[in-house]
C-alpha cells in the first residue's frame, strides 16, 4: 500500500460521507411523514366512531366530525360503502 492509495480511498470516502448523509435525512423526512399521515388516520377513524355525545362533549358536530373524515378518500369510501 503506497501513500497515494491511502490519499486516494479516502477522498473517496470524504466524497461519499455527503452522500449518505442526504440519503439518512432523506428515509428519516420519509419516515416522519409516513407517521404523521398514519397517525392522522388513525385520529379520523376514533373521531368517526364516536356517539353524538362523545362529539358533543369534544366541542363537534356529527357534521364537522364527517367532514374531517371525509378528508381522507379512503375513509370517506368505507363509510359509503359500510351499512350502519
Amino acid at each position: 500500500m503506497t501513500i497515494e492509495t491511502v490519499c486516494r480511498d479516502r477522498r473517496e470516502t470524504d466524497d461519499v460521507a455527503p452522500l449518505r448523509h442526504r440519503v439518512t435525512a432523506a428515509f428519516k423526512a420519509l419516515a416522519n411523514t409516513v407517521a404523521r399521515r398514519r397517525r392522522i388516520r388513525r385520529t379520523r377513524i376514533h373521531l368517526a366512531g364516536l356517539s353524538a355525545e362523545q362529539l358533543r362533549d369534544i366541542g363537534l358536530s356529527r357534521e364537522q366530525a364527517d367532514a374531517e373524515t371525509r378528508r381522507s378518500l379512503f375513509l370517506a369510501i368505507e363509510r359509503t360503502m359500510s351499512p350502519k
